[in-house]
């Protein structure tokens, strides 16, 4: 029985020379885009309190006084897509020299700098609040520190995700963990905790009769034995 897809027919179809082209231009201009951003957000100098920072993305027309907490916020989201992007370009340059870059991966490529952005930013949440959750707030934090932990989370995101569902498993572990019926698995009974398909324990299962025919053995034997003559007809 194949596996494949209903609309992907036939052997893998290389990416043409033309989204190829694109998508490198693409990951030059990601890789600028985000280290300017990165440059323009990082803060210089901490404030000593309560004071804002002023951001300027665009001199003129786009500037911003943000707090410490938002300033980390979105150093955290550039710099997990600047992981993402080293693993990104990583992996295009490799599969495009060895001339197996398949078409059908376009869109994991195009969307990778945003889940990696996006699980820095929840690998920051669970360091701040379970880790760091009785300091003195962002100003005692470094910003490098940060960068460091987003870009290492962007960068290698099975290793992140792995860690993050084992949080996860051993903050919600469950000592019996209930089946549903619509995940594939043999569903359990909520009170007897005996798969649902069992009878129950009160109610024996019923009895199945095996009624066999009565054979004549001298009819049994001449049917199966050649040998033995039978009454003339």
């Amino acid at each position: 029985m194949s596996t494949t897809p209903p609309f992907q027919t036939g052997p893998p179809e290389p990416a043409s020379k033309l989204w190829i082209f694109l998508f490198g231009f693409y990951l030059m201009a990601l890789n600028l885009l985000l280290v300017y951003l990165l440059i323009r957000v990082w803060p210089g100098k901490l404030p000593t309190g309560d004071e804002l920072i002023h951001v300027t993305i665009i001199p003129r027309y786009f500037e911003r006084n943000l707090d410490l907490e938002t300033v980390y916020l979105s150093l955290v989201a550039l710099v997990g897509g600047l992981g993402a992007f080293i693993h990104l370009a990583t992996s295009f340059t490799e599969f495009l020299g060895n001339r197996t870059f398949i078409a059908s991966w376009k869109w994991w490529y195009a969307l990778r700098p945003f889940i990696g952005s996006a699980l820095a930013l929840m690998v920051y949440f669970a360091a701040r609040g379970g880790l760091i959750a009785n300091s003195g707030g962002a100003k005692d934090l470094s910003p490098y520190g940060i960068a460091a932990l987003a870009g290492l989370a962007g960068m290698f995101s099975k290793q992140a995700t792995d860690k993050l569902r084992e949080v996860f498993e051993n903050l919600f572990k469950t000592t019996h963990p209930s089946t549903r019926f619509d995940s594939g698995k043999d569903p359990t009974d909520p009170v007897t905790g005996k798969p649902a398909g069992d009878p129950p324990a009160d109610k024996p299962a019923p009895n199945i009769v095996i009624v066999k025919p009565i054979v004549d053995p001298a009819a049994d034997r001449q049917a199966n034995d050649p040998d033995i003559d039978k009454p003339a007809t």
